[in-house]
């Protein structure tokens, strides 16, 4: 087995934070992690200068390569080193080429490096930037493998048949402040570094591995060498033994993690702890809350804009201006005596409704999955015939409404040139449709407001032998809004007028600078989230925090490693056994997984894949922190030194609290049962 490493930077661009490179610092990383083969792949730049100082410098093969801006993505281009003058050019017409725009073409790129199959391709996969998937069809005859982001997408690229064989490096920069030796890199299963084997073995599959003695059962996480499983592992040790740092450390080496920290979700004071546990559950829901308040918000929306004082107050002009222009007639003219001078215009209305009809046949016509039903209750040729009636309707009522916004704005044109050279009074424009129409949009907003807020249960569903339940009802104070809108904003005003839901629009309103007018749908109606246990009460707040653990742990499957600092600080080994366990061996069948732990419940009975043991030792007077690893089945566990304990002696020591104290309590559990 082969280690590589072909995704290495030592030259900064301009899509790099600038750092200096350290040929001291390649050379202790490829010491380091024994590396037997790596390439050098900038950002859309070659140096070839420094690539050739660096191959004389060092022992291994090295081969020139390029990570290029492709089409939004990124994908390495790595050549066999023989002819760099010529891959020298390629890179400068990249260079050229991407410096004018963001990333390149497929045919530009095809143009640059003219024959691919002398190269090995491999572009972001299971990583950000990722190719896209027509972009990849192109490239697919002549791309090497995928570049994957975590050990978890390797192992899941590997399962499926159908996509790339992955490689896992550590797009590192090599600069002199480099805190950390990269821990990632891909093993092939190969004898000879030459450019074409090393190829063959990223097509294959079956060639490419995480480790190099176990396959992809375990992969590195430290410098030292110490490994991880790819599945289940649990850390148990002493206190103080560095079980909370080793999790810390693994957390700080890769990316998204998430990391479970001791007593993180334990219930401490009772309100805060059921503010906050509520706020949770409604960010965890916001899309159920945003889903069921949509017709409200569409209802707001549309009443938004009426300002029911200014249409009194259009009202009262209208009339006096009228009075007015009745009572001086002395002043009436040839222009205040034309016909278009008090004109009423036109009443225009939308379509909207009509479009929803015709669009909702549209679908009916045009749906396969539901066919069968559709054409059992309604005729094909009946949906087509309606179809084109409406098409028809519409149009006919889109060409009247065309003509009449038209004479509209031809009449008030006339309108306006009158009333500038009469000296008769001019009637305010008024339009008593539009008034009545609004007072009447009003009273039926007000009506479906205090209707969404009636107290009722609007949702209830299992989850891990809890039930979440969800309730609507009215707000009971300017705080909860407040703590709504997670703003230092006043509500006290607004809240003033809450009963009437016209009132509390215009107080909303008031706030636009500091509430977004999208979001005033939101303080209308209160929706409450609730958690009950098997028993059907509200749960308390250990069960709160049994139920969020649960969620932390299910919610982890966005991440690509899951770290749990000792869950039996906080919570009964009934409840470990039975919900925490099943669901971390479920989720570790599909990511890493590492668990804290000095507890048997959790540390045995889950029956973890890989076991690991930190211990603090003193030699020659100075203290040494190790971590002894193995399987389960193994009867030792060693460290990447080379010392070794028993693995027995480790599972009495810190699950059992000894040997005799494991006998005293199995001779106690016997005399019980007897």
């Amino acid at each position: 087995m082969r280690k590589i490493d072909f995704h290495i930077h030592t030259v900064a661009s301009n899509l790099d934070s600038q750092f200096s490179f350290s040929m001291e610092k390649l050379k202790e990383y490829i010491e380091t992690a024994k590396l037997d083969c790596i390439a050098i792949t900038n950002h859309n730049l070659f140096a070839r200068d420094q690539f050739e100082r660096i191959r004389a410098a060092t022992s291994i093969p090295i081969f020139p390569g390029i990570e290029v801006d492709l089409e939004g993505a990124q994908i390495l281009v790595i050549a066999d080193g023989q002819n760099i003058a010529d891959f020298d050019s390629c890179c400068t017409k990249v260079s050229s080429a991407c410096g004018s725009v963001s990333s390149i073409s497929v045919n530009q790129f095809q143009e640059i490096f003219e024959d691919l199959s002398q190269y090995i391709l491999i572009p972001h996969y299971d990583k950000k930037p990722a190719i896209k998937e027509q972009t990849l069809e192109r490239l697919r005859p002549h791309v090497t493998a995928g570049e994957v982001s975590s050990p978890k997408k390797f192992i899941y690229c590997l399962k499926d048949a159908d996509r790339l064989v992955p490689v896992y490096f550590s797009d590192c920069r090599i600069r002199d402040d480099l805190k950390h030796i990269p821990v990632r890199q891909t093993f092939i299963d190969c004898n000879e570094l030459s450019f074409s084997t090393v190829k063959h073995c990223l097509r294959d599959k079956q060639k490419v591995s995480l480790s190099e003695a176990d396959g992809n059962e375990l992969f590195q996480i430290f410098e030292d060498g110490q490994h991880i499983s790819t599945g289940l592992n649990v850390i148990i040790g002493g206190r103080s033994s560095g079980k909370s740092h080793t999790l810390q450390a693994i957390s700080e080496r890769f990316p998204n993690v998430r990391h479970i920290k001791q007593f993180a979700l334990v219930a401490r004071d009772e309100q805060g702890d059921q503010m906050r546990f509520n706020e949770l559950l409604s960010q965890q829901h916001s899309l159920f809350s945003k889903d069921y308040l949509s017709e409200l918000q569409r209802v707001v929306d549309d009443v938004i804009d009426i300002d029911l004082q200014e249409d009194e107050r259009a009202a009262t002009r209208y009339l006096e201006s009228l009075l007015k222009h009745a009572r001086e007639t002395e002043k009436h003219d040839v222009f205040s005596r034309a016909v278009l001078f008090a004109e009423e215009l036109y009443q225009t209305a939308d379509q909207n409704g009509l479009r929803d009809l015709i669009a909702s046949t549209k679908n009916l016509i045009r749906n396969e999955e539901f066919r069968a039903i559709i054409d059992k209750n309604v005729p094909l040729d009946g949906l087509k015939s309606l179809y084109v009636e409406l098409m028809i309707l519409f149009t006919e009522r889109d060409q009247l409404h065309r003509k009449k916004v038209w004479v509209n704005e031809l009449v008030q044109r006339v309108k306006e040139q009158l009333k500038i050279k009469t000296a008769a009074p001019t009637i305010a424009d008024f339009d008593p449709y539009k008034t009545v129409l609004n007072n009447r949009k009003i009273e039926k907003f007000r009506s479906i407001v205090r209707r969404a807020q009636t107290p009722r249960e609007i949702m209830r569903k299992q989850c891990r032998g809890f039930e979440i339940v969800a309730e609507v009802g009215q707000f009971s104070g300017a705080g909860e809004l407040k703590q709504l809108s997670r703003s230092q904003v006043a509500f006290k005003q607004a809240f003033d007028a809450y009963d009437d839901p016209y009132g509390f629009l215009q107080a909303l309103k008031a706030l636009e600078e500091r509430i977004p007018a999208a979001e005033y749908y939101k303080f209308f109606v209160k929706i409450e989230y609730k958690i009950l246990n098997k028993h059907g009460f509200e749960a308390s707040g250990g069960e709160r925090s049994e139920f969020f653990l649960l969620q932390e742990i299910e919610n982890a499957q966005a991440f690509d490693m899951l770290l749990i600092d000792e869950p039996e600080s906080s919570f009964d080994n009934l409840f470990l056994k039975n919900d925490v366990n099943e669901i971390i061996k479920d989720i570790s069948k599909t990511m890493p997984v590492v668990l804290v732990t000095h507890n048997n419940t959790v540390g045995v009975s889950i029956r973890p894949d890989y076991l690991l043991c930190t211990r603090k030792e003193v030699e020659g007077g100075e203290v040494r922190w190790r971590i002894y690893s193995g399987f389960p089945t193994d009867r030792q566990l060693s460290s990447v030194d080379g010392r070794v304990l028993k693995t027995w002696d480790v599972a009495m020591q810190y699950f059992e609290a000894g040997h005799s104290a494991y006998e005293e309590r199995r001779r106690s559990y016997e005399d019980l049962e007897d």
